[in-house]
């Protein structure tokens, strides 16, 4: 488990893939913050006066999420560069390796989110602060409740991905469902049909409309809720992943 982390770790701080798609999300996320001070208020909500708390909620309930298609774009061509070089073929033969495999990834999947939101939150500090004059981030434990929450959502989007990847693939085939997922195409045709059923929510349940939601994370049910969803997607696409791979066929 630890070579294989290790060559994984290695191939993730070599991917250029990786901090282009940092430095670009950098770039559009300082971008619409300024675009967001041209219009000083939503539904009577100065975005000025938002603390970071706030203001993440804010941009992540905003479709499409663009965080979610970095994740998805990052998440295929890191299993895909090596699914095409063949280089898995030098140490899939072995079972237990082609469960370490996955669980390599899923941890380097963990990292990539993390970095990701690294970047949001010293983006946001820096375009906050340029454009709104205000950089508070508000009560520091709903702060950091809301930060874990989101984490761990994105990264069950993350393994998601990757699970979908290692089934069909397929870049584009895999492109195009990442994006569907991040547009909530399906979460938003689902709400739609239960609307013509009485006492159905099955569709607040979903793992990108839960994304999407804002949360009250002092609120306990929210909480409760964002760790059950985030984590039915991680074991139950995770555990799906492993399988997968145990039982694939060597090409």
């Amino acid at each position: 488990m630890i070579n294989i982390w290790k060559m994984d770790f290695y191939r993730f701080r070599r991917n250029k893939i990786m901090y282009l798609l940092l430095l670009v999300f950098c770039a559009f996320q300082l971008f619409g913050i300024f675009m967001m001070s041209q219009y000083p208020s939503t539904s009577g909500v100065p975005l000025s006066s938002m603390n970071e708390s706030e203001f993440i909620q804010y941009t992540i309930s905003q479709p499409p999420s663009w965080m979610l298609i970095y994740i998805a774009v990052f998440s295929i061509y890191f299993y895909m560069s090596e699914y095409n070089a063949g280089f898995h073929k030098n140490y899939i033969s072995m079972r237990r390796a082609r469960i370490y495999s996955v669980l390599s990834k899923v941890l380097i999947l963990a990292v990539f989110v993390a970095l990701l939101f690294l970047t949001m939150l010293i983006t946001d500090w820096i375009g906050r602060g340029l454009f709104f004059d205000n950089t508070g981030i508000g009560d520091l434990t709903y702060f950091l409740k809301l930060l874990i929450g989101q984490f761990l959502l994105h990264w069950a989007f993350s393994i998601l991905i990757l699970c979908i990847t290692m089934i069909v693939k397929n870049i584009l085939v895999s492109l195009t469902a990442g994006f569907i997922l991040a547009l909530n195409v399906i979460g938003m045709l689902l709400a739609m049909l239960e609307t013509l059923v009485d006492g159905v929510h099955l569709s607040q349940y979903l793992l990108v409309n839960t994304i999407v939601r804002v949360k009250d994370f002092n609120d306990t049910g929210d909480i409760l809720h964002t760790a059950c969803v985030a984590g039915a997607v991680i074991l139950i696409f995770g555990y799906a992943a492993v399988r997968y791979k145990v039982k694939e066929d060597l090409n």
